[in-house]
């Protein structure tokens, strides 16, 4: 497809930007007035033609090339106006600003000066409109001269472009997936239930472009069933550059985004195989293009440490990727071979449902004849649903199906699906009815990689400053048809509910390669590529795919000069690299008429980064400025000259201080700094309250006027002005604020603000300060605030009033607010879905009414000491609380229960008392009534009777993870019998920390079948665990530091009895057990199947496992199930009494500190087969290893330290025990290497 010149927005700013200038009555000159008027006159006449070219333009090529002309003159009038607006508010800011010089002059000097004065800036005045004028006539009479050309084309003045139905542009478009239901359950087949025994398998999903196989594996990633079975998932676009560091890198940076390991391979490897070690992990590849055996095997190789049953699913256009990521790798013990899933298109039935959902989301009744040309036009898309949703997001706009829709079956497909690519056909024609500033949007993003995550709002602000569309409103309607059109997929939204992200199919990428050929540049690799510039390059990025850069130092200085005088009419320069150059300045000055610019600069080159920011400052067109410098402090006062800029994204996380002349971009409306920096800064500049097109402040710094000049200091009132600011606003050193001044309401009307952070940055003994609860009180955000943080020691006794008014609030979170003793009334938030308190050490009650009428009941006690009014009994609650975290709350004793609560509860270091009265709670069955009444508005229910006992259900049924930590309470004061077992019967993790008092873990907070992990760590009371052998989806048992546990019964096990099943946990992965060296009567663990970790307790555990006698039926695995189904139907049943060997599954052990281990039991040790890692310290008992250890083939490391007695036996060559060991490719005794034969450890 030829590239498009697309020029109507174009033609548009430029009747924009001179009706301005003429209302702006600039310009003392009539020649001037005149010629813009010309000037305008003549783009008039051509934008009547220009919808009618770009529809002409495919199919001649005198219109083509009539369009190609046009376009280097309109964009070369876009900049002369938009100069000369720029140089009309420079003069307009510059007057004012010497407004009082002026009358400073008029008493202090004489009046010849004034005069003076006066004349030079009239004479500077018509000097600059006439050459203006000379340069504006240029430009028409070239205008003019293509003008008339287009007599000779016989172009049409056609009505006006449709504005988009709103159907299409109010709310995002559905998620719809038609046609891949069984896909779905056979590829989860193959993840769940295919080589089960081997540590990895390769999954791949096979197919054309366009087809879905995306789509189809995230939502096998997403599969409720894929997530309960693997311990680890990791997404990772691939595309065509199988960089393994790269690769390993991402699936780090997922697993572990704190992790600082550099970027060097080894690093990288290490760190992600100790994350992943013993786990059962998903490592999703999305588009890969990698054919060769030698980089799969390198990459399963770093991968091969996981727990068996660990998938890799891979997306793949190619069927030989399919089968080189299937075969069987080097280690076939540790791998296996899946066949590629084929994956077909939809037929036509599938493609035409598809196409209803998409195209006619009403409920209709579909004419025949309309399904009948329908159905012709799907025929046409191959059973592509990209194609399909692509034209079915076209189809959406039409009014009259039945008339228009065979129009476009003759008239518009048909006629660009020569070259026999339907699927590129179809999304061709999508285009090609796109309105003209969509087209420019679209094409835009060829500046960016294939794979590459949008920024959504800094997306549509770049077409902003390009000047495809006008405001930020008209930009998301923008992408939000793009969206429909299926242009872009897999967006994402944030907690607000506003789109924040996306990516773009790589068919659709191809496409806008096609359409914009040398007019957007993307260039990666080497300073060679510059050569592919032309006059008409108007957009370029440089990036860095992989190991290669783009070095313009190694580069000729006067190679580079030549080649970038051909792009001196770029407007968007995305440079994604240290652009390191000597001549950066030059590079800059050739690039005169950008609007927008990213930059990178290493952190070695502090000094030379801040030099070339400043170079920026020349860029008078400049819109958008994203800087990259991780060192730099400062950002330069010349930046305050862009006054056309309306975004300013700086990443730096040593900034600590912005232009004092910040005012002066009135144009401003974001303003984004890295948030690691909001440490370094003391102070805002004053006079930012004036930028009153302000959207976006990370942060707003109360300075200290005892150490900055007060005149440099922003006030607290600066916020009043700013009433646009939207998203999150924190507001930070609030301990600066001694007095009120004028800060009354600053907040109130930001109705567009949805978090509000407080902060009052206090780190020492915060003192009590009635000052505060005056400043609270005067912050009253508007009520439309969904999320608000009071924090940094705040000195009041009490909350604001205003916190019970914010109704919208969905999460609140109070932290080290030392001297708040009761919080307001909460009754009116009934959609809070987080609450978090934290160190509020005085903090009482929360009052009476905090959650209004309430259809609970508790049943007070007689010892307990809290009044027994009406009003205390009917505890309030929160009927959407999804978090609950009280953390250093002593005292919090008269608070919100929380029966309904559903996602976390955490209790740090606060009252047991709130747990246990809410599960002694009764609720009434109904309830689900009394919050439906909430949720369509009713903010004040009836009160909802105390219901008959028959009614009654458990609270807390729905709570998903529960967190004890730092209880001073007695543990058994928690309800512990069998008729609140049911409290916590959809309990999946449960972590128990640092519990002070109580001999026993109550049975309740153990009951549930859905525990998959459970942690108990430093309670150093404990003695008895609850029987924890009915727990069948127990995944993970973490027991630590708990001197005085015993046992996991409170009376020592009988022998087991003949027919009796061991306790076992056949989805144990992990067991850790450290610190505990009275624990000797536990469950046993022979299924385990990941890591064992036993430090410093007995190991009488260990060996009575090893020598225990197992059924097929205790271990539960697959090939060992009673029944199992084959092709011809059920098998027959197998014997419940088939022996299997204890820990064949484990695939790591570590012992450490077991004082009492003289010895391995030979039988027993010999049936770890799958066991990859073992590790002994400090056992000074253990004397030798066995001759079993030969039999551990799969073994591939094994680490000794501080057991002098076996360390004497595992010499290389002469010690004792060192035939049982030399297989093991790597081999440390105390830290020295004695073998490493190939095996990254």
């Amino acid at each position: 497809m030829a590239a498009e010149a697309i020029l109507i927005p174009v033609a548009k700013s430029i009747l924009g930007k001179a009706a301005d200038l003429a209302a702006e009555q600039i310009g003392l000159l009539w020649n001037f007035k005149r010629e813009l008027k010309k000037l305008k006159d003549t783009v008039t006449i051509i934008q009547a033609v220009l919808r009618d070219a770009e529809e002409k333009q495919f199919h001649n090529h005198q219109v083509k090339d009539w369009l190609e002309k046009l376009s280097d003159v309109m964009y070369d009038a876009d900049d002369l106006l938009d100069d000369v607006s720029t140089e009309t508010r420079r003069k307009a800011m510059t007057a004012e600003a010497n407004g009082g010089r002026r009358r400073t002059m008029a008493t202090t000097t004489t009046c010849w000066s004034v005069v003076c004065f006066l004349f030079s800036s009239l004479c500077e005045q018509l000097a600059y409109d006439l050459k203006m004028a000379h340069a504006i006539r240029a430009i028409r009479e070239k205008l003019d001269d293509i003008s008339k050309d287009k007599d000779g084309l016989h172009l049409e003045v056609l009505s006006k472009e449709d504005a988009l139905p709103l159907r299409e542009t109010d709310s995002c478009p559905p998620t719809i997936v038609v046609g891949r239901e069984d896909d779905k359950k056979n590829i989860i087949q193959l993840l769940l239930h295919s080589n089960r025994e081997a540590n990895i398998s390769v999954v791949p999903i096979v197919g054309m472009g366009g087809l879905g196989k995306t789509t189809l594996a995230q939502l096998v990633y997403d599969d409720d069933r894929v997530e309960a079975y693997f311990d680890t998932k990791v997404w990772v676009y691939v595309s065509q550059s199988f960089d393994i560091k790269v690769i390993l890198g991402k699936m780090l940076q997922s697993i572990n985004p704190q992790s600082q390991v550099g970027s060097s391979l080894d690093n990288l490897q290490a760190e992600l195989r100790k994350s992943i070690k013993g786990k059962r992990f998903l490592f999703a590849l999305d588009d890969v293009w990698e054919e060769n055996v030698e980089s799969w095997e390198l990459l399963t190789k770093y991968l091969i440490v996981g727990a068996p049953g660990s998938k890799v699913l891979v997306t793949t256009r190619s069927t030989k990727v399919g089968e080189v990521g299937g075969r069987t790798l080097k280690s076939e013990t540790s791998t296996s071979i899946v066949a590629p899933y084929l994956l077909e298109g939809l037929s036509l039935e599938e493609s035409w449902d598809l196409m209803v959902k998409k195209a006619l989301p009403r409920k209709i009744t579909v004419d025949p004849y309309v399904k009948e040309i329908g159905q012709d036009i799907l025929r046409k898309c191959g059973g592509v649903p990209l194609a399909v949703s692509s034209i079915a997001g076209m189809l959406i706009s039409s009014k009259h199906p039945k008339i228009e829709w065979p129009s476009f079956l003759h008239k518009g497909f048909l006629s660009i699906s020569k070259d026999g690519n339907r699927t590129m056909a179809a999304l061709q024609l999508s285009f090609s009815h796109l309105p003209s500033h969509m087209k420019h949007c679209f094409a835009y993003c060829k500046l960016f990689a294939k794979g590459f995550l949008f920024d959504v709002q800094m997306l549509v602000q770049f077409w902003i400053a390009q000047g495809y569309i006008e405001s930020e409103d008209e930009g998301m309607d923008c992408f939000k048809m793009l969206w429909w059109r299926s242009f872009f997929q897999e967006v994402k939204t944030d907690e607000f509910g506003n789109i924040s992200s996306c990516r773009m199919h790589d068919l659709m990428h191809d496409l806008s390669d096609s359409i914009t050929r040398d007019k957007i540049r993307r260039i990666s690799s080497s300073t060679a590529a510059l050569t592919n510039f032309t006059s008409s390059s108007r957009h370029l990025s440089l990036f860095e795919e992989g190991d290669d850069s783009i070095s313009l130092e190694e580069a000729d200085n006067s190679i580079v000069d030549d080649e970038l005088k051909n792009a001196s009419k770029v407007r968007s320069f995305l440079c994604w690299k240290d652009l390191s150059t000597e001549n950066w300045e030059g590079v800059l000055l050739k690039f005169n008429r950008l609007r927008v610019l990213i930059m990178v600069a290493k952190v070695s080159k502090i000094s030379t980064a801040s030099k070339q920011l400043s170079c920026v400052s020349k860029l008078k067109h400049l819109r958008v400025l994203s800087f990259f410098c991780q060192g730099m402090k400062r950002v330069p006062d010349s930046i305050t000259n862009l006054l056309n800029l309306q975004v300013l994204m700086v990443t730096s996380s040593s900034l600590n201080e912005l232009p004092r002349g910040l005012r002066k971009l009135v144009n401003l409306k974001h303003l984004i700094l890295h948030p690691d920096c909001l440490k370094n800064f003391t102070y805002m500049p004053k006079g930012i309250g004036e930028l009153k097109h302000l959207r976006t402040l990370s942060f707003f710094v109360m300075g200290n006027k005892n150490y900055v000049n007060d005149k440099t200091i922003g006030e607290l009132d600066e916020l009043k002005g700013l009433n646009a600011l939207c998203g999150e606003l924190i507001i930070t050193n609030l301990a600066n604020a001694e007095t009120l001044g004028t800060c009354v309401h600053v907040l109130k009307n930001k109705l567009l603000l949805h978090s509000l952070v407080l902060n009052w940055s206090r780190y020492d003994v915060t003192p009590q300060s009635i000052s505060d609860e005056e400043i609270l009180e005067m912050l009253c955000p508007h009520p439309n605030l969904m999320k608000l943080k009071i924090c940094g020691g705040y000195g009041g006794v009490k909350l604001p009033n205003w916190l019970s008014t914010i109704r919208n609030l969905v999460e609140i979170s109070l932290e080290n607010c030392t001297h708040c003793k009761n919080l307001p009334p909460l009754h009116h938030i009934s959609g809070l879905k987080k609450l978090n308190i934290e160190n509020c050490p005085q903090l009482k009650r929360i009052n009476k009414n905090a959650g209004g009428g309430g259809g609970y009941h508790c049943d007070s006690s007689p010892n307990d000491s809290t009044p027994t009014k009406k009003e205390d009994k009917e505890w309030p609650q929160f009927p959407c609380l999804a978090s609950l975290r009280i953390k250093d709350c002593p005292n919090l004793t008269q608070a919100p229960t929380f029966p309904t609560v559903a996602g976390e509860l955490v209790l740090d270091g606060a009252s047991l008392q709130l747990l246990a009265r809410t599960m002694e709670m009764v609720r009434a069955d109904y309830l689900d009534e009394f919050i439906t009444v909430i949720e369509y508005g009713d903010t004040n229910p009836p009160f909802l009777p105390y219901p008959p006992s028959s009614t009654f259900v458990s609270p807390l049924s729905k709570l998903r993870k529960l967190r004890l930590d730092g209880i001073d309470d007695d543990l058994e004061s928690l309800p512990n019998n069998g008729d609140f077992n049911n409290c916590l019967v959809s309990l999946q993790e449960l972590k128990v920390r640092d519990i002070r008092w109580g001999a026993k873990l109550p049975s309740s907070l153990c009951s549930s079948t859905n525990l998959t992990v459970i942690h108990l760590q430093h309670c150093e009371r404990v003695k008895y665990l609850p029987p924890l052998h009915k727990l069948p989806s127990l995944a993970e048992l973490l027991i630590g530091n708990c001197p005085r546990l015993k046992g996991c019964w409170s009376k020592k096990k009988k022998k087991k009895k003949k027919g009796e099943e061991w306790p076992h946990f056949p989805c144990l992965s992990t067991l850790q057990i450290r610190g505990c060296p009275n624990l000797t009567r536990m469950p046993l663990f022979p299924t385990i199947e990941g890591n064992l970790t036993l430090w410093m307790t007995s190991s009488r555990a260990l060996v009575e496992t090893m020598k225990m006698k197992v059924t097929a039926h205790d271990y539960n695995f697959p090939q060992y199930s009673t029944t199992t189904t084959t092709e011809t139907g059920p098998s027959p049943t197998l014997p419940r009494t088939v022996l299997v060997s204890p820990l064949s599954k484990l695939t790591s052990l570590s012992l450490c500190g077991m004082d009492d281990l003289e010895s391995l039991p030979e039988k027993g040790l010999g049936n770890l087969t799958s066991l990859q890692e073992l590790v002994i310290e400090k056992c000074p008992r253990l004397a030798t290893l066995p001759p079993a250890m030969q039999q551990l083939t799969s073994l591939q490391t094994l680490d000794i330290w501080r057991c002098p007695r076996l360390a004497e036996r595992c010499r290389k060559e002469d010690g004792k025990d060192w035939h049982n060991i030399s297989h093991i490719p790597f081999i440390e005794v105390d830290g020295k290497t004695l073998q490493n034969s190939g095996c990254q450890r």
